[in-house]
């Protein structure tokens, strides 16, 4: 904020005392700078100036909104995340990007993934905030239907169907 000018005139004259303004961009959307040039004229056209410069700079990153918390889903389901939201308090044009990092976990149906947002502004101010969702494997394998109960007559050895099983969520599996 400019302060107000004050002058004074050695002969006591009257004066009129008034301003200009010359806004000039910086280097980015949220940076500028004010030059507030003062004149003060006498009634005799006697004048002086003096100038002020304010220089304004987008230094505060953007804002990513609240995302929602740890969550953990079932194979096979995929983790959908939520869309981030960022807001700027300088008005500044923003990039918001996201970079997923997946980390195995115990077996092989299981594992983490956390989505990182970040949110960047034309003057190079970011911000990130991240989101994880954890996807266990907590559904046994599946045995495929076996051949109904039979009744053999000795000597006849019993002769059993080789059993099958599928794990829905592609994890390795022991049949004994």
């Amino acid at each position: 904020e400019f302060a107000q000018a004050t002058a004074t005139d050695e002969c006591g004259s009257a004066f009129e005392l008034t301003f200009a303004d010359v806004t000039t961009n910086g280097n980015c959307a949220g940076s500028y700078s004010v030059t507030r040039t003062w004149t003060a004229t006498d009634a005799c056209g006697n004048s002086s100036t003096a100038s002020q410069t304010i220089n304004v700079q987008d230094v505060t990153a953007p804002v990513i909104a609240a995302l929602p918390a740890t969550s953990t889903i079932s194979c096979p389901a995929t983790p959908e995340f939520a869309q981030a939201t960022a807001t700027d308090e300088c008005g500044s044009a923003f990039e918001l990007t996201f970079a997923d990092v997946t980390t195995n976990g115990n077996c092989a149906g299981s594992y983490s993934v956390t989505r990182t947002w970040t949110a960047t502004d034309a003057c190079g101010n970011s911000s990130t905030a991240s989101q994880t969702i954890n996807v266990q494997d907590v559904t046994a394998p599946v045995i495929a239907a076996l051949p109904a109960t039979s009744t053999i007559s000795c000597p006849a050895a019993p002769e059993f169907a080789q059993a099958t099983a599928t794990d829905e969520c592609g994890s390795a599996f022991e049949l004994t």
